[in-house]
């Protein structure tokens, strides 16, 4: 497999999250044509999960989704802006080990249809497993901390807040 063939199949992905955390999404996130509301929207469904990818992420937790109940997809992931942050989420994970990605790159060139394609399947799992940490996060601040995604900073506060502890850990 190629690189352009391995971003080809990745692109036509559609990454997943829990069904739980629809009405999450809904909420905060712009949909459509939808306006207003009562909270601040972050952007659109694959923005506001590009988001969680990056709690996710930075508070260094994976949880994959596998066996965690229904799941919800939307966009394929070629399709996700910013492409420079859908690019550096990609990155990301195509740094981490090879005992997390559960394939070594040098063997990709080499990997007959079927290894490809669960090397592919490995990757969108990871996204999703940072994803899911992140919607977790979120979830737990709204429903304790309603009223600070009226502020229109409540998001980058958020990920501010990750970061920082993060810091003050290491």
């Amino acid at each position: 497999m190629t690189a352009q063939e391995l971003r080809q199949e990745i692109d036509i992905k559609r990454p997943r999250y829990l069904a739980k955390f629809a009405p999450l999404m809904e909420t905060i996130s712009i949909k459509g044509t939808a306006k207003g509301g009562d909270y601040i929207k972050f952007g659109q469904f694959y923005q506001t999960y590009m988001y969680a990818f990056m709690i996710g992420y930075h508070l260094g937790e994976n949880i994959p989704i596998a066996d965690s109940g229904e799941k919800r997809d939307f966009a394929p992931f070629g399709d996700w802006k910013p492409s420079e942050l859908r690019d550096f989420i990609l990155m990301i994970v195509l740094n981490e080990s090879a005992e997390k990605l559960k394939f070594e790159w040098i063997d990709l060139e080499e990997m007959n249809e079927e290894e490809s394609k669960l090397a592919v399947s490995s990757i969108i799992r990871r996204i999703e497993g940072y994803a899911n940490r992140g919607l977790q996060y979120i979830q737990e601040k709204f429903d304790n901390e309603k009223d600070e995604f009226r502020d229109s900073f409540v998001f980058l506060n958020l990920l501010r807040s990750v970061t920082l502890s993060k810091e003050m850990i290491q």
